[in-house]
């Protein structure tokens, strides 16, 4: 056993002296929720909170809690007050009064607070936190911190006055029991008064959250809001910072706040909710070079634009290896949104030529970003067969980003060499060659459900490629079926994606020919 001179236990001493600290006046600890909206907004007032410039004040973040301290009370409200009344910004855009031509506040159209008259042109809202007289007793009231017999919905601690929940806290509060709400007010009566004052605090300022992305679709009616989903507050802290770092949304937009590139002005044009979602993984990885976490579960609140706020809820998981896949192609120089699914189209014959049918245009790009993000190639292969009297067709870097995602999502897990997509790629021709005159080969390849009907389909194939003229024969490869026959041998137990790979090839090639020769 040492003995330590008394030089070094003074300086021992000295040293455990200078890193003690003294225990602040008002400790405050928020465990995390295990709920969307109240997780994205524990987070949220996290990041509000360390804007807080204050010696007196610290803040940390673990992957269960929040805690923040402080010894003066006035100092720290003041300086929470200044960053609320900051991030308040963020609910706003200005815009111009169609009836005077004035510019004046407007309201995001999404967010579920009331409103209640604007006063000069600057928009009031109904809810106490947002109210400069209110707000400090409400923050009065949580440092007070009254133990009482009530117990809190949300987390679950014990209070003393109680908020009532309501959608402006928490959206998936609905008055309607058939929709698809969480909680109802009418289920569970003897629970929507029971709310505490941080949690009403915390639900409130999350529609303050700049982190979230946005997209309004007119022709739905509806805004879709993306709420990251980590059981780690630390993921969800570093996922959210990751992205406004990025620069990628702006807080200014009423309607979608993806930009094109980070920090311009473009929005970026998508379609729905899933190619959004698409749009925006490419920007993140394209832009946040060394991502420590990639979020891959979201919850995504469909609100209403009208009166009635029935919210709806969806949560998307989007598998792993689909974002590798996606990086993958980044890291090759393919933007698969921006340079594939933006440029595809749906073209119909008129009297005036080919036009482009813009409605069914963004139906097709909205089902190829999804089917690609929940990983169903099936419904993808099947988004670019003919229909309606029109076809599908791709601009030509479009087709070769197509042919890079179908080997890194597909030959790649089913064990296929990349030179072999030449021969799927020529049966795919051949089978357009012959569906020219009429596509019923080409629907009831897609429709064969057994490996039987698949060979019937092939010899089919083969007969009719025997009867082609000369010239015919020399724009195809004869010996290309020969070579897929021995493919679906050796690969028989994938013959499904084998046919999903050869409608895709023959719709692409048969949209080719079909424009070439004027439609018909």
């Amino acid at each position: 056993m040492s003995v330590k001179t008394l030089d070094e236990y003074i300086n021992q001493s000295s040293i455990e002296s200078k890193n003690y600290t003294k225990p602040k006046n008002f400790l405050f600890k928020v465990s995390i929720y295990h709920d969307v909206w109240m997780d994205n907004a524990l987070e949220n007032f996290y990041r509000i909170l360390k804007k807080i410039d204050n010696e007196d004040f610290n803040v940390s973040l673990s992957s269960d809690k929040i805690t923040f301290e402080f010894d003066n009370f006035e100092g720290f409200k003041n300086a929470l007050i200044q960053q609320i009344k900051h991030k308040y910004k963020n609910m706003i855009v200005m815009g111009e009064d169609k009836k005077t031509g004035i510019t004046k506040e407007i309201k995001k159209d999404f967010i579920l607070l009331q409103e209640g008259k604007k006063e000069g042109g600057t928009v009031k809202l109904k809810e106490e936190v947002f109210d400069w007289n209110k707000l400090p007793k409400i923050l009065d009231e949580i440092k007070e911190n009254k133990k009482g017999d009530k117990i809190c919905i949300m987390c679950g601690g014990r209070y003393k006055k109680s908020y009532t929940l309501k959608q402006a806290i928490y959206p998936f509060v609905t008055k309607n029991k058939s929709l698809s709400g969480i909680r109802t007010i009418k289920s569970l009566p003897e629970y929507h008064k029971n709310l505490c004052l941080m949690c009403y605090l915390l639900g409130v300022l999350e529609w303050t959250d700049e982190g979230l992305i946005y997209h309004t679709s007119q022709k739905e009616n509806k805004t879709f809001l993306f709420l990251p989903i980590f059981e780690n507050l630390i993921e969800l802290n570093k996922f959210k910072e990751e992205t406004l770092r990025a620069g990628i949304l702006k807080v200014s937009e009423r309607y979608k706040n993806l930009l094109k590139n980070p920090n311009s002005d473009d929005i970026e044009e998508t379609f729905g909710e899933y190619t959004t979602l698409l749009a925006f993984y490419e920007k993140f990885i394209l832009n946040v070079k060394e991502s420590e976490v990639l979020c891959n579960n979201w919850g995504v609140l469909h609100i209403p634009l009208g009166k009635v706020k029935n919210v709806k809820f969806e949560t998307i998981n989007v598998d792993k290896g689909i974002l590798e896949v996606i990086s993958e192609l980044i890291e090759d120089g393919y933007l698969i949104y921006n340079d594939m699914i933006k440029r595809i189209y749906f073209k119909k014959k008129t009297n005036k030529g080919f036009v482009t049918d813009w409605d069914i245009t963004a139906e097709i790009k909205e089902n190829l970003a999804k089917s690609l993000l929940i990983d169903d190639f099936r419904t993808f292969s099947r988004q670019l067969m003919p229909r309606k009297g029109g076809f599908v067709i791709l601009s030509s870097d479009a087709y070769e980003i197509l042919d890079e995602l179908i080997y890194l999502w597909r030959l790649v897990n089913m064990g296929i060499p990349k030179e072999k997509l030449d021969t799927i790629k020529s049966v795919g021709n051949i089978i357009a060659k012959i569906s020219l005159g009429n596509s019923s080969l080409l629907y009831k390849l897609d429709k064969v459900r057994t490996i039987d009907e698949f060979w019937s389909v092939l010899r089919e194939i083969s007969r009719k490629m025997a009867g082609m003229e000369k010239d015919e024969l020399r724009e195809i490869k004869p010996t290309a079926i020969d070579e897929l026959v021995v493919m679906v041998k050796e690969h028989e137990k994938i013959w499904r994606e084998i046919r999903d790979l050869l409608v895709i090839y023959s719709s692409m090639y048969l949209a080719i020919k079909k424009l070439k020769k004027g439609g018909d």
